[in-house]
């Protein structure tokens, strides 16, 4: 094979796992995988005539982790953050709605953005952080794997890769503290990709994607749904678990893709107790009333 055609080959093949990825990234030049290993030039920084060019008439998908850390640096709620900041958008393969953050109508400038830079940089989304690199995942369903790789994002405005400094992707990430981020958006990753890799053979119904929406942006609704109905006389959670998702936000989040993954794909991570298949098979009888 020529190195052409396995350049064309690489490329059509990260097109299609970029599909669902925001407009500033199917913008990429260029589509070569690349691992953690390997070196890039770039360097951003308020002198750079460039610079606050990337923070506008962009999509940036804000995963649990950002909206948690954001909302916390902000003092506001989920239902306030996501009314006054986002908006929603479904992901093409999997049907999937997710938050953007939402750009100013008339300047298409991030509501973060300044003339000094990023007024929440400390708690910028993930994607800002990675910038500009990209990354991507595949599930191997053959091994119940992902296969994560990235790609360098060289746009025409970006001075930044005309910089000297020189990086591997793995220095970048752990600069940037992407790569702990990840970490914690990890469930979040997982359903999303698992979703994408079963296809039609697993519907997406409307109530699944607004629990998937709810679990991805208000773990104070995902908490009363928990606590304020009969979730705890259906599922198995443990004393200390429970303990968790009453008072920390991230293991809510956390608990809720377990759920999601055990209800739509039938991992036994939430399982339903032993009481709660029989009580159905009662109910179905007529032999004891709804609860």
């Amino acid at each position: 094979m020529s190195d052409n055609q396995k350049a064309r080959d690489q490329a059509l093949e990260l097109d299609e796992e970029l599909r669902d990825i925001p407009q500033e990234v199917r913008n990429v030049l260029h589509p070569v995988r690349m691992t953690q290993k390997e070196h890039f030039q770039f360097r951003c920084h308020p002198g750079i005539d460039c610079f606050n060019a990337c923070c506008r008439n962009i999509e940036i998908i804000l995963t649990p982790y950002d909206l948690i850390r954001i909302r916390r640096r902000l003092n506001l709620d989920a239902e306030s953050f996501l009314y006054q900041y986002a908006t929603p958008f479904t992901l093409t393969k999997g049907q999937l709605p997710v938050p953007l953050i939402r750009m100013d109508p008339q300047t298409g400038q991030c509501p973060f953005n300044t003339p000094q830079g990023c007024s929440i940089y400390s708690d910028r989304p993930v994607a800002c952080r990675y910038y500009p690199i990209g990354m991507a995942l595949m599930h191997k369903q053959q091994t119940n794997n992902d296969d994560e790789f990235y790609f360098l994002i060289k746009e025409e405005f970006c001075h930044g890769h005309r910089e000297t400094k020189d990086w591997t992707i793995q220095e970048w990430r752990t600069d940037q503290g992407s790569d702990g981020y990840d970490i914690q958006n990890h469930g979040w990753m997982e359903f999303i990709l698992k979703r994408r890799s079963a296809g039609d053979a697993v519907a997406t119904a409307l109530q699944l994607s607004e629990f998937f929406y709810m679990a991805s942006t208000n773990p104070e609704a995902f908490r009363r749904f928990v606590f304020d109905s009969s979730f705890l006389k259906r599922f198995e959670v443990d004393p200390e678990t429970e303990r968790l998702i009453r008072e920390d936000d991230q293991a809510m989040t956390e608990f809720a893709f377990s759920w999601l993954k055990s209800v739509l794909f039938g991992d036994d991570e939430v399982k339903v107790k032993p009481s709660a298949f029989t009580n159905l098979k009662e109910r179905k009888s007529g032999k004891t009333p709804p609860p």
